[in-house]
């Protein structure tokens, strides 16, 4: 399309929704030009206003729906298109595993250029709402005072919460609780314009099975005579608290945590249980933030390794070992390799508190520690958004193990790194979808790659 044919920013347009993009948002087409409309869904004929003009494609606003989906159904949450955390609430739950399903088969063909792979339906979350084990708030000054949130879609406009239907039942009653004490205290939020101000974030992590929850308060300086009061405050007046640690993050950029803590009461973590293991979280911890799903896709992992006790298994990208425990259980020794050195710390002692002795951790990055091998039977990949780097898709070409499992939290990174194991001899046997963020536009999955 020429330029001078695209639609102008301000132009109405009525169009039919004929797909979801990677966020959730559907994707229409006007004479060939796609449009990308947040809340609009596959089958509806809508009225949207344009937003954003580029050369490909251009970003619309929903104005009307003319002709619904049938499968559009009341948000439970009232916030729901103006807070950013869910993209999907408007959508059935049937109906969001299908698109989910649809985003892992569309990547491998569109990206990983991969036709005859076997994607199974995607699993459903045990739970579609109160699944989450973990929230961070950022802080701002409110009409009222101070004001707890989550960022609007796109922006760092706050949108103040009552509460959030997708966080965890305990977690909700900490929050409220700590929403009070905060109101009524003197501390100052931070004010990202000018730079001032004492409070930046509060996450709240709880253990769900334990019913132990650890708070967070990142500041902007050393904490305060007020910060530490109001911990105590907290810890004496919930059971269920744990322990308050504080954060200083002095940046002026996004990073919503810098690297120092510092304990102002109760413990330092916490911790909780995945099947029969027993892992430490603390508050820089990598923790499935949907355990319940997290146990069912560890136990598919397991299963489909099909360990006979006699293998040696790389588990790169460790994280604070939780899949190498799980592994350590049925084969001959695991190594795990993590750049954090933190969290290594976490899987040594995870490791023994579950007193699993054929575990080894190291700290390094997984592509530098792969070259060190020279014989490894099955290698677990469970990579950032970002997937795999290059160089250690390349390590497992030279090491040739026979079997890879894959778990990824991107269709697109998965795609593109089975596109390269696929040139290293490697074929996907399966791939198995799992929910682990119902909601959202976000999908979990487990790929099974041999030889």
């Amino acid at each position: 399309m020429q330029s001078e044919e695209r639609p102008q920013v301000g132009q109405l347009i009525s169009c039919t929704v004929d797909g979801f993009g990677s966020s959730g948002e559907g994707v229409a087409h006007h004479n060939g030009y796609t449009l990308f409309v947040d809340g609009a869904l596959p089958g509806e004929f809508v009225q949207v206003k344009l937003t954003e003009s580029h050369k490909r494609y251009g970003k619309a606003r929903l104005l009307r729906i003319i002709d619904a989906s049938a499968d559009r159904v009341t948000p439970p949450c009232p916030l729901f298109g103006k807070c950013g955390g869910c993209q999907l609430m408007h959508l059935s739950y049937p109906k969001q595993l299908e698109m989910k399903e649809r985003r892992v088969v569309d990547a491998l063909k569109r990206i990983g250029h991969i036709e005859d792979a076997i994607v199974a339906p995607c699993l459903p979350s045990p739970s579609s709402l109160s699944y989450r084990n973990k929230i961070q708030l950022p802080v701002r000054e409110g009409a009222s005072g101070i004001a707890l949130g989550l960022y609007a879609r796109g922006s760092h406009d706050l949108i103040e919460l009552e509460g959030c239907l997708i966080h965890s039942a305990l977690g909700e009653t900490v929050y409220k609780l700590v929403r009070g004490q905060l109101q009524r205290s003197s501390i100052m939020p931070y004010d990202p314009v000018t730079g001032k101000g004492e409070l930046r974030h509060v996450l709240i992590r709880t253990a769900l099975k334990k019913e132990e929850v650890l708070l967070i308060f990142v500041t902007n300086y050393e904490p305060s005579k007020v910060l530490k009061s109001l911990a105590e405050k907290i810890l004496a007046s919930c059971s269920k608290v744990k322990g308050v640690v504080h954060n200083k993050q002095q940046g002026r950029d996004n990073l919503i945590l810098g690297k120092e803590y510092q304990l102002l009461c109760g413990a330092p973590s916490i911790q909780d249980t995945l099947s029969d293991l027993t892992f430490t979280i603390s508050p820089a911890s990598f923790f499935q933030i949907n355990p319940a799903q997290a146990e069912i896709l560890y136990a598919k992992a397991v299963e489909l390794a099909a360990l006979t006790g006699e293998e040696s298994v790389l588990d790169a990208y460790c994280g604070v070992g939780t899949l190498s425990l799980f592994f350590a259980q049925r084969a001959k020794q695991v190594i795990g390799v993590e750049s954090v050195p933190e969290a290594i710390e976490d899987a040594k002692k995870n490791a023994k508190t579950n007193g699993i002795e054929n575990v080894r951790f190291v700290t390094d990055a997984a592509e530098t520690f792969i070259q060190t091998l020279s014989e490894i039977d099955l290698v677990l990949l469970n990579p950032p958004r970002a997937g795999c780097a290059p160089s250690f898709l390349d390590g497992i070409g030279k090491l040739s193990p026979d079997k890879l499992i894959y778990i990824s939290c991107d269709p697109a990174t998965l795609a593109r790194d089975c596109h390269i194991l696929k040139n290293y001899g490697y074929r996907i046997v399966s791939i198995q979808p799992y929910d682990m963020f119902p909601q959202t536009a976000h999908v979990e999955s487990v790929a099974l790659l041999m030889k």
